[in-house]
């Protein structure tokens, strides 16, 4: 958990649109990004995987992976290439020595992977060196509030793209005669 100021604060009101947030986020993601999702149950995380499997053109239905800890899903970057998508929960872990008995090291160390953490306060900062926490609060029945913090260069950069797109989706001018 971190008490910094977020580097981007967004409200989403709709499970949609908290996908089609995180759908916008897959596009700017390369092998190798981390992302650590954080926040109380029912909060929206997994909704937020599953939007980020849409924009990796991840074809299968994404559900949270809490009893076997870890899902594989293949999908495509915005250039074209290949993709690993590990969706890991930790919400079950019991202990930290569990952490090597189901491959994370495995997830975090493939070059053309992109490993998405729900509870990950559960890991070791050790573990990663550059990582994008994406918290989520619930505010209302739907409503969420999503704040990124980055943590490192790669993440940083993350965070600043989507920030364009983000602003850029709402003050598109107007088409040419409208």
């Amino acid at each position: 958990m971190t008490s910094r100021v977020p580097a981007l604060d967004l409200v989403s009101h709709s499970p949609d649109q908290t996908r089609q947030v995180a759908s916008t986020l897959a596009r700017l993601l390369r092998g190798g990004d981390v992302l650590f999702l954080q926040g109380p149950l029912g909060s929206g995380k997994t909704t937020f995987v599953q939007g980020l499997a849409r924009g990796l053109g991840v074809r299968e239905y994404v559900q949270s992976p809490t009893f076997i800890l870890v899902m594989e899903h293949r999908g495509v970057l915005a250039d074209g290439t290949p993709v690993r998508l590990y969706h890991v929960d930790l919400y079950r872990l019991e202990e930290q020595d569990e952490l090597t008995t189901f491959g994370l090291e495995d997830c975090l160390s493939d070059p053309s992977g992109i490993v998405v953490i729900e509870w990950s306060e559960r890991l070791p900062a050790q573990w990663v060196d550059e990582y994008l926490v994406v918290r989520f609060e619930p505010l209302a029945d739907t409503k969420r509030r999503i704040a990124f913090f980055p943590f490192g260069t790669r993440p940083r950069a993350i965070v600043e793209a989507l920030r364009k797109e983000v602003a850029g989706g709402a003050k598109r001018p107007a088409a040419p005669g409208a």
